[in-house]
């Protein structure tokens, strides 16, 4: 009976091993496409799109007017060791009704926190280039009062449609370059190969555990 709870443990846990090494080739795969896009033409942002995924991780361009009070603040965001803001505006797209949320860089906290600092918005026409992210699907709330004025403690594209009435779309802009005074947000596709590398080490070591703590029971009872 030992050995079939053995047997049937390790068959199980060498399955699932396998099943995420299987996950970690696929996710390999969606790394290397969102990789080889940030290195195509820029896309010229004209109006809504149904989803972020064509959008996800390419070059894009955006021209129009900033809508300046409609800018929010995402506070307890880190750079360099400091706390601080992202400044996000959202940017009215030539010819359409639709806007595209911009994060214009990083700002710290100063003497006035928990109110974010006066960043100054630009009046006019502008072109934006960078790269087209989502924001994080998954994040920490610190409490029930999760929008301030206009400091937010998460940027939630739903939420930011909800709380402004503005028809966004559903990514966000990070520029080439950040508005000056503010410090430059970079981020890198990140498919989550990781994780599934993680997983499959735990499961592969879960498996090799069960085969030597049956293979030295069996030991000591032959002995």
């Amino acid at each position: 009976m030992t050995t079939l709870a053995a047997a049937a443990f390790i068959a199980l846990t060498l399955w699932l091993g396998r099943w995420q090494v299987d996950r970690g080739h696929e996710k390999q795969t969606r790394q290397s496409l969102l990789e080889a896009r940030t290195h195509e033409a820029p896309v010229l942002l004209t109006g809504m799109v149904p989803s972020a995924e064509p959008l996800l991780y390419r070059r894009v361009a955006a021209k129009g007017e900033w809508i300046a009070d409609r800018q929010i603040f995402i506070d307890n965001q880190v750079h360099d060791g400091q706390a601080g803001f992202q400044v996000v505006t959202p940017l009215r797209l030539e010819g359409s009704p639709a806007a595209v949320l911009v994060n214009r860089g990083w700002i710290a906290r100063d003497a006035q926190y928990p109110q974010a600092p006066p960043v100054a918005v630009p009046t006019g026409h502008v072109e934006v280039r960078g790269i087209a992210i989502t924001p994080p699907a998954r994040f920490l709330e610190l409490s029930a009062e999760t929008v301030t004025g206009n400091v937010w403690q998460n940027l939630s594209i739903a939420r930011y449609r909800e709380r402004t009435g503005l028809e966004v779309l559903p990514v966000v802009l990070l520029p080439d370059a950040a508005t000056p005074g503010l410090a430059a947000v970079r981020e890198r596709p990140d498919a989550g190969i990781a994780k599934h590398q993680e997983y499959a080490l735990t499961w592969f070591s879960l498996a090799a555990t069960a085969l030597a703590l049956w293979i030295a029971l069996n030991v000591r009872r032959d002995k």
